[in-house]
């Protein structure tokens, strides 16, 4: 029996109910096997109530041993590569917009912010971080107001769905992941200095001003790109004058 099944290949092929659906379970401790059979199962997009999508699902995985269909779901396993947002979240009677595609539009303090919020969720699982770090990326505006991080608290909606959350966090995870390959030199492998301490990206900012603390507010503004373009530039200079 010929069995078709039409199935995403990529992260940004995913729709808003299969990435929930994929990031809730990555968010779980499932075993790998179990893990992976679900994953697939989402990736077909089968509802409960199509009985003969779920049951040509199932004979597939009846009929194909593991090691030849897990080849489906392994862009889901290596590289998270996702740098589109849900373009519109709507919350209640409430829209959040999203920022650009690989958050092109942040400036540079937005991004220190939510890569701080990201780390801290990363090393404690704790969802309050991904609260903050939603109302960072996404605005209550079509148009992005200018960032103000002492107004963050006071914007935070707790009816935020935790997929919705979720899917941010894992989105904002792919965008570093771009952003880490573009700027190699900015971001080398090693994050971490000799004391093993983590570098934060506020501190990088605050090296871009040079001591010169009247020139924050205006680094901080600086398009994300922009200032990282910079930075590498800087780096490759510094490494070019070391060798001379």
């Amino acid at each position: 029996m010929k069995i078709n099944l039409n199935l995403p290949t990529s992260w940004s092929e995913l729709n808003q109910k299969q990435f929930e659906k994929i990031a809730l379970l990555f968010s779980t401790a499932e075993p790998s096997l179990i893990r992976d059979i679900k994953l697939l199962k989402i990736l077909t997009g089968a509802k409960w109530w199509q009985f003969k999508k779920k049951s040509i699902t199932n004979k597939f995985l009846s009929q194909v041993p593991y090691s030849e269909w897990k080849q489906f779901i392994l862009f889901l396993l290596k590289e998270n590569t996702r740098t589109n947002f849900v373009s519109v979240i709507k919350v209640g009677k409430k829209n959040y917009f999203a920022p650009a595609d690989r958050i092109f539009n942040l400036d540079a303090e937005e991004y220190a912010v939510a890569d701080d919020l990201h780390a801290r969720f990363r090393e404690t699982k704790n969802i309050e971080y991904l609260q903050y770090l939603f109302h960072v990326l996404y605005s209550e505006t079509e148009e992005r107001e200018v960032f103000d991080k002492t107004k963050l608290e006071k914007k935070i909606n707790k009816k935020v769905p935790v997929a919705v959350l979720l899917i941010t966090e894992l989105t904002y995870s792919g965008c570093k992941n771009y952003i880490a390959k573009k700027y190699n030199k900015a971001f080398p492998k090693s994050k971490t200095n000799t004391k093993g301490e983590k570098k934060g990206f506020g501190k990088v900012i605050q090296h871009m001003a040079k001591g010169d603390l009247s020139k924050l507010p205006t680094i901080e503004r600086t398009n994300i790109y922009k200032f990282l373009d910079q930075f590498q530039d800087d780096i490759v200079e510094y490494n070019k004058q070391k060798t001379k």
